[in-house]
């Protein structure tokens, strides 16, 4: 069973998904990524890699804690 910390966390990077996603298909119009959203944006960008390697990661790992 996962904790309040575990819920927590993914609420927030859906939330931060969904609203990034939002920025980049209303690119065409007013919107702006805020100086942290750019530093997030660019944190993944740069370790792309890494990021997808654990995205990739079997799930059943996750739920050992490795």
């Amino acid at each position: 069973m996962r904790g309040p910390r575990y819920l927590l966390r993914n609420f927030t990077a859906l939330s931060v998904k969904e609203h990034l996603r939002s920025q980049v298909e209303d690119a065409g119009s007013e919107a702006e990524l805020t100086p942290n959203e750019v530093a997030l944006v660019r944190f993944a960008a740069a370790h792309a890699a890494r990021l997808q390697e654990l995205a990739d990661k079997p799930k059943a790992d996750y739920a050992q804690g490795s």
